[in-house]
């Protein structure tokens, strides 16, 4: 084993200790061909992430990105989730935490992370914007690209590109904007996009013609 195998050893047993400290769920590790070590961490409580914060902070980890995503991915989906993704020198960490109430699926209130890790700041603050997920503490709550008069969270509005363009295109493009609009498919668009009904030909035969072997006059 060399020396860079030693200190990836020895951190990723001094990130195990810090964590075996808390009350937080165990670790998950994994690794890839090259042995570049991932650990996983996944919250129960919305509320534990400002917890989680303060002991990356400790480890002295690098905030790299911060990820919002949806676990279901349907139409009506409103299991949403965040992953935080920290470099602690060369092991990386996710964090990954549901933002919904497993019951009623309602959104949670997330708190910010910005005390911690500053440039927290532009993603908590898209997330705000674009997907109107509730960031509470936030030091500097404005919005970043979108005008005022526009609703928050008008992103989880529209239909992504990439099911415009995928499979059956316009049918499904459609079938997902009556569903968003009106809750349902009507039946008459059902009706219209059914794939039409071919009726058998029967092949009739005919005679083919003769090759012509003597020249016309």
């Amino acid at each position: 084993m060399n020396q860079n195998q030693n200190n990836t050893q020895e951190l990723v047993e001094l990130i195990k200790d810090t964590f075996e400290k808390t009350d937080f769920p165990k670790l998950t590790w994994t690794t890839n061909k090259y042995n570049n070590m991932y650990a996983w961490l996944r919250l129960e409580n919305v509320s534990d992430l400002t917890k989680a914060a303060e002991v990356l902070q400790g480890l002295h980890a690098r905030l790299c990105t911060v990820s919002a995503y949806t676990e279901d991915r349907s139409i009506e989906a409103k299991r949403r989730a965040i992953a935080y993704h920290f470099a602690i020198k060369s092991v990386l960490l996710c964090v990954t935490i549901q933002i919904y109430d497993k019951e009623t699926l309602e959104p949670l209130e997330v708190p910010s992370i910005t005390p911690y890790f500053r440039n927290a700041d532009w993603n908590e603050r898209e997330f705000m914007e674009m997907y109107n997920i509730k960031i509470i503490n936030h030091p500097n709550p404005k919005r970043l690209f979108l005008d005022e008069s526009l609703d928050a969270g008008i992103m989880t509005q529209l239909i992504p590109f990439s099911s415009m363009v995928h499979g059956t295109g316009s049918k499904d493009l459609w079938e997902q904007v009556m569903l968003e609009k009106i809750g349902h498919v009507p039946a008459s668009f059902q009706e219209q996009c059914k794939e039409p009904s071919f009726t058998k030909v029967e092949e009739t035969a005919k005679e083919a013609p003769k090759p012509q072997t003597e020249e016309k006059e």
